[in-house]
C-alpha cells in the first residue's frame, strides 16, 4: 500500500518467511521511499520486494542496503543507467535518455561529480549553462534535468545513493497549447521542406504525438485500404505513450495522398526501410525535425510555436467541428474524455450550432428509421 506522508510517499505491506523450524513468520514492512513521485516510491517499494523474494536481505534487515564504497561519478553510472533503460523502457524513451545524457556529460563539473556531491547549486549551474553559453531552449535544458532526476532516484533505489538532492526544472511558458489557424498553416507549409510538410499534414489531420507516435511511424502500421469505416486508410497506433496511446486513426484525404506518395517513393529506392520517415541516425527514423521547423517558422513569419501544437490544433478543430469528447479521447489516444475537454475552450457559440445542426439531422434521420423499422405495414402504405 502506498500513501503519502508529508512530502514524501511510503509503502506498507506485510511479508511472510518460514523459519528453520518449518514455521511461518510475519513482518510489516513500513518504509519511506524518500521520493514526492508515485511512480517511483511504486519502483523503490518493487525492488524492496524484489530484494525479499530473492533472499538478498532479512525483512528485518535495513533497506536500501548500507552502501559499502564512495558513491561512482555520474560518468561511470550513466552507463548503468542506459543499460537499465535500454532493458526496462521503450525505444523511444532509452533514445530520449541518451540524448539527455550526452549533453550532461558534456559539462565536467557534474559528468566527473560523485553522485552524492550532485547538490542542487551544482545542477542550477548547469541548467545557466545550458541557456547562456549553450543556447539550449528551455524544453532541452528540462529534458536533461528530468534524465537526471531519474538517475539519482535509481541510485538511490539500488543503494548507491543516500539520498537524491531536488532537482528543478525551470519554469516555461505553456508552448504547447497554441492553436494554429489555417491561414498560419498554409503559410507554414509553403515554407517546409519535403519532411517537414509531410509530417505536418499527418500531425495535424490525426494529432498523433510527434515524437512517440508519429516520428517512428512504420508501413506495416499504416493501412490505405478503402473500408467504409475508413475510406481513406488508417493509421494503427500499436504502442505509444500509454496504454490508451494504441488506437487506429482514420485519415484524411490529404494525410492519405501524402502515405500514398512516400509508400511510391520509398519503393522507388534501392535501399527499403521499415519507417515512414526514416533517418539516417541509429534509430532507423528521424527523431527531430527542430531545425527546418524553426527555419519554416522564421520565413513564414509567424510567432515561434513547438512542432507539437500542431497536435493540439488537431484536437482544437475536432472539437469545433462538432465532435464530441469521448470520441475525441479515443482519437488522441487519451486516457479519459476529461482530458479531452481542454480542446473545447477554443469553441464558440457558432461551433456549438453547427455541432447541434448535426445533431438535429442524426436525430431526425434515426427517428423515421425507427419508427418504418417500428411500424413496417405504416410505412408501406405511405409509399
Amino acid at each position: 500500500m502506498l500513501y503519502k506522508r508529508g512530502k514524501s510517499y511510503w509503502y506498507n505491506f506485510r511479508w511472510t518467511i518460514k523459519n528453520a523450524e518449518r514455521t511461518n513468520e510475519s513482518f510489516r514492512i513500513v518504509k519511506s521511499a524518500k521520493t514526492e513521485s508515485k511512480k517511483a516510491a511504486k519502483e523503490a517499494e518493487d525492488e524492496h520486494r524484489r530484494a525479499l523474494r530473492l533472499g538478498q536481505i532479512h525483512p528485518n534487515d535495513p533497506w536500501p542496503k548500507p552502501t559499502t564504497s564512495a558513491p561512482p561519478v555520474l560518468r561511470l553510472f550513466a552507463k548503468e543507467f542506459l543499460q537499465y533503460a535500454k532493458t526496462h523502457t521503450k525505444l523511444g524513451t532509452h533514445t530520449f535518455y541518451e540524448g539527455s545524457l550526452g549533453r550532461l556529460l558534456t559539462f565536467a563539473a557534474i559528468a566527473d561529480a560523485p553522485l552524492n556531491a550532485i547538490t542542487g547549486d551544482l545542477v542550477s549551474r548547469y541548467a545557466r549553462h545550458r541557456q547562456e553559453i549553450a543556447e539550449n531552449s528551455v524544453v532541452t535544458v528540462n529534458g536533461d534535468l528530468r534524465t537526471l532526476r531519474r538517475i539519482l532516484r535509481i541510485a538511490v533505489e539500488w543503494g548507491r545513493l543516500e539520498q537524491a538532492p531536488a532537482v528543478h526544472e525551470l519554469p516555461q511558458p505553456k508552448g504547447r497549447t497554441r492553436v494554429l489557424s489555417f491561414k498560419e498553416e498554409a503559410q507554414y507549409l509553403a515554407k517546409a521542406s519535403h519532411n517537414l510538410r509531410d509530417a505536418t499534414v499527418l500531425a495535424v489531420d490525426t494529432g498523433m504525438r510527434p515524437n512517440s507516435e508519429l516520428f517512428p511511424l512504420r508501413w506495416p502500421d499504416v493501412d490505405l485500404t478503402v473500408r467504409l469505416e475508413s475510406p481513406h486508410g488508417v493509421i494503427h497506433v500499436r504502442q505509444g505513450k500509454t496504454a490508451s496511446a494504441q488506437r487506429s486513426v482514420p485519415l484524411t484525404p490529404r494525410a492519405a495522398e501524402v502515405l500514398q506518395r512516400r509508400k511510391r517513393e520509398a519503393q522507388a529506392k534501392a535501399k527499403q526501410t521499415i519507417f515512414v520517415f526514416s533517418g539516417a541516425g541509429n534509430s532507423g527514423f528521424i527523431t527531430s525535425l527542430q531545425h527546418p521547423h524553426a527555419k519554416a517558422v522564421e520565413e513564414a513569419h509567424l510567432d515561434t510555436f513547438e512542432f507539437y501544437c500542431w497536435r493540439h490544433t488537431f484536437g482544437t478543430r475536432a472539437a469545433q467541428s462538432g465532435m464530441d469528447r469521448f470520441t475525441l479521447a479515443r482519437l488522441m489516444g487519451h486516457s479519459s474524455p476529461a482530458v479531452a475537454a481542454r480542446y473545447y475552450v477554443h469553441v464558440t457559440e457558432t461551433h456549438v450550432a453547427a455541432g447541434f445542426g448535426k445533431f438535429v439531422e442524426y436525430q431526425a434521420r434515426n427517428v423515421a428509421e425507427g419508427i418504418a423499422a417500428a411500424f413496417p405495414e405504416a410505412s408501406k402504405a405511405v409509399q
